[in-house]
């Protein structure tokens, strides 16, 4: 006979079955969706194929680094589909997603239940449901990845962590929007900068294959050189809602604009960084995935050029915090509002598009930007006091002395009182 305790976790953990072939289900039903970005891919997947396969990587395909070639390549090795076959191996990777997600809540909130509701959660964000099901994006392939290097900073697994970000960087090179997060760590001694290394050895050792094949290794090397991106990158924003909704800029004065935007952004990270450092904040693991969401927030709100989807990782991080936060529950809720209305340009350009406008998304993202910054610096204020001499000495300041009494010798103690006359 099953007791009401042993039925109740069985119907638990049916209905979290039950929630993940949901997940499953709405992302088969986006797989058929065609989009631009699809017709890209399959016009590269086409050219690979034709040229001769594992000889097609000698080519110069597309605008991405080669291990995105290596799953494209993959792909189309499978049966079905072209479409279905990316689709496929780029959703894979809500799995990578989910389960770090799962890991990282779980340092936070021991136990299993927890974790697979935030797990749960973000599979199902709608940006993340839309990103590779049905728009054929990758961008939860890198973010996973940062996801995965946060969880193994916290470990204390820094190679680990750093070769995570390696993966990602060579993806994609929006995995810089996770750099900061490691430069603070680095000058504050939690990560040891020999690990740094793991990043260029892995990102270096995942294009050896298609350096073999033949590939120019100085065109593929410099693949991410600004010069080539920006040939790419031509706009301001691309319905990301940044800041550059706030600041009308001529043609002939973009390049001006976008140069000041990414000086704007150096200065503030290294604000944060002297603040940081000069209130000696101890950086926890809750401090460290705080920060890690300000960064993901704060450098696609200030970078010139970007898309929508490179919100992304704030996307999936937001929800992570609030499980380390709880307080900070606003800020998933203003973050997806934002990054989702701005997919709708995406999805609905036959009917106008822009439903909202986006100087009102990019003052929501702005608003949650502002939560998690005044968060950092409610972290900041609680810190030590900035030590004595502008900041700059080390010299630690010796705490009081207490004496404390040692209990008196039998030799010691008080004679006694003579007794009074009567």
């Amino acid at each position: 006979m099953r007791t009401p305790l042993k039925s109740a976790i069985r119907a638990e953990w049916s209905l979290i079955v039950a929630l993940a072939a949901l997940a499953l289900l709405v992302r088969l039903v986006g797989l058929r969706q065609d989009s631009g970005e699809v017709h890209n891919m399959s016009a590269w997947a086409h050219r690979l194929v034709a040229g001769g396969g594992w000889k097609g990587l000698s080519e110069r395909i597309g605008n991405y680094n080669a291990p995105y070639l290596y799953l494209l390549l993959l792909a189309t090795y499978l049966p079905g589909p072209l479409i279905i076959k990316m689709k496929l191996v780029w959703t894979a990777f809500d799995v990578v997603l989910a389960f770090f997600t799962y890991k990282l809540v779980g340092l936070a909130r021991p136990g299993p239940r927890i974790p697979v509701i935030a797990a749960l959660i973000t599979v199902f964000l709608p940006t993340v449901v839309l990103n590779a099901a049905y728009i054929g994006q990758l961008d939860d392939m890198w973010a996973s990845l940062c996801v995965a290097a946060l969880y193994f900073l916290l470990r204390k697994r820094y190679w680990w962590a750093l070769s995570m970000l390696g993966v990602a960087f060579a993806l994609k090179p929006q995995a810089i929007f996770f750099f900061p997060v490691i430069g603070l760590l680095l000058l504050v001694g939690r990560v040891p900068w020999r690990t740094v290394l793991a990043v260029p050895a892995v990102y270096l050792a995942l294009d050896v294959p298609a350096l073999v094949a033949g590939r120019d290794a100085r065109e593929l090397l410099t693949i991410y050189s600004p010069g080539r991106q920006m040939g790419v990158i031509s706009q301001l924003s691309y319905t990301a809602p940044s800041v550059y909704y706030f600041i009308p800029a001529s043609p002939d004065r973009v390049g001006a604009v976008r140069l000041l935007g990414e000086i704007l952004l150096a200065a503030i990270v290294l604000g944060i960084y002297y603040v940081l450092i000069v209130r000696r904040v101890e950086m926890t693991d809750a401090r460290i995935v705080t920060v890690s969401l300000l960064f993901a927030i704060l450098v696609p709100y200030l970078l010139p050029g970007m898309h929508e989807r490179y919100f992304f990782l704030a996307d999936v991080l937001s929800v992570a915090v609030c499980f380390w936060r709880p307080r900070l529950w606003p800020v998933p809720l203003l973050v997806q509002a934002s990054s989702l209305a701005s997919y709708f340009p995406f999805f609905f350009h036959r009917l106008g598009g822009h439903f909202l406008p986006m100087t009102l998304l990019s003052t929501i993202m702005l608003a949650a930007l502002i939560t998690i910054g005044y968060q950092v610096l409610k972290d900041a204020a609680d810190g030590p006091a900035p030590i004595s001499g502008a900041g700059l000495s080390r010299t630690p300041v010796a705490a009081p002395r207490i004496e404390v009494p040692s209990p008196r010798q039998p030799e010691e103690q008080l004679a006694t009182l003579p007794a009074r006359p009567a």
